[in-house]
């Protein structure tokens, strides 16, 4: 009975060491940080539609009949026309300031239309920007670039931002001579979906009818920067 208790005795006394020699007596932290940059291979492209008529009839008439050119060929450079956007035909009075008379003089009825789409092949945005620029659309008001794999680079951006907390942590520990126990904590600072907003947009320019003539708008070369960052927690332990 006696030897029993002394083995019992040693075996706790055993177990409480290792226990001891595991406990976390403090933490690491540190931030990761990942990048991978891509060019873009996509844009969401807006353009407005816009008369200015004698009478409000005349003024919509023209809109309607530009937005089905418009739409015409848009459905030549989308595979779902499901995602091709219009607005709703917005109407007012179209003034202006006479500095003579100094007062606004009544020019006739605005009529105009937004109309949003997304082009997922940028080897088509000259040859798109040449017919569109032959309708008498008033202004590409902009041209969002995007990639359609964003969420993609996201989690790879992700995943370097956690090999350099992982490194970070490995060498700070070295340096101070204190040894690693567990991860206890990670975040992230957003969801790979964040990624697919992730845009480099242009200017807008007026088209103003056939100004433009049939000059095309290259795609942009702007790489597009896809960022992630980390916090990293690690025991230190005995």
């Amino acid at each position: 009975m006696k030897k029993l208790a002394i083995i019992i005795a040693l075996f706790a006394l055993s177990l409480s060491q290792i226990v001891s020699a595991q406990t976390p007596i403090g933490n690491i932290d540190v931030k990761g940080f990942g990048s991978v940059n891509v060019f873009p291979n996509a844009a969401t492209i807006t353009l407005n539609i816009k008369f200015v008529k004698p009478t409000l009839r005349e003024a919509i008439n023209e809109t309607q009949k530009t937005e089905l050119a418009v739409i015409n060929i848009i459905k030549r450079y989308v595979s779902d026309t499901s995602e091709i956007m219009k607005g709703f035909i917005s109407t007012d009075k179209s003034n202006y300031w006479n500095e003579k008379l100094q007062k606004y003089i009544f020019m006739g009825f605005d009529s105009q239309q937004s109309i949003v789409f997304p082009l997922k092949d940028l080897n088509r945005m000259e040859k798109f920007t040449e017919e569109i620029l032959k309708t008498r659309i008033q202004e590409i008001t902009s041209i969002s670039y995007f990639h359609t794999d964003a969420a993609t680079f996201y989690k790879k951006a992700q995943d370097l931002a956690i090999k350099d907390a992982l490194e970070s942590t490995q060498r700070i520990a070295q340096t101070s001579g204190v040894k690693l126990g567990k991860i206890n904590f990670i975040d992230t600072d957003a969801s790979p979906n964040t990624a697919l907003y992730q845009t480099y947009n242009t200017e807008s320019f007026q088209a103003y009818g056939k100004m433009m003539g049939g000059r095309g708008v290259r795609s942009s070369g702007q790489l597009i920067h896809f960022t992630a960052s980390i916090t990293m927690r690690t025991n230190i332990i005995e």
